[in-house]
């Protein structure tokens, strides 16, 4: 297994089709931001959100990696920007 690594800078979709996720990591611009994992597109169900506050970083690490088996999505919801990082297979 070669796990893949993808950075956004807007909301949008990190794989079309299912997928793992080892890894989410957030890092605010010059104020705080927000990130939703979705299974599925944009309206899809919230797995996980991470927030981090004016300047900051939070990683959120999932060991044995979470399936979510109708699509990798993320929305970068407020901040001025943000970035955030998905490792996935």
């Amino acid at each position: 297994m070669n796990p893949y690594i993808t950075e956004v800078t807007a909301s949008g979709a990190v794989k079309a089709t299912g997928g793992y996720v080892f890894m989410v990591s957030l890092t605010a611009g010059s104020d705080a931001a927000t990130l939703e994992l979705r299974n599925g597109g944009a309206a899809g169900t919230i797995v996980l959100t991470l927030k981090a506050g004016a300047g900051a970083s939070v990683v959120a690490p999932i060991p044995r990696g979470a399936l979510l088996s109708t699509g990798i999505y993320m929305t970068l919801a407020a901040g001025t920007a943000p970035r955030a990082s998905v490792v996935w297979w």
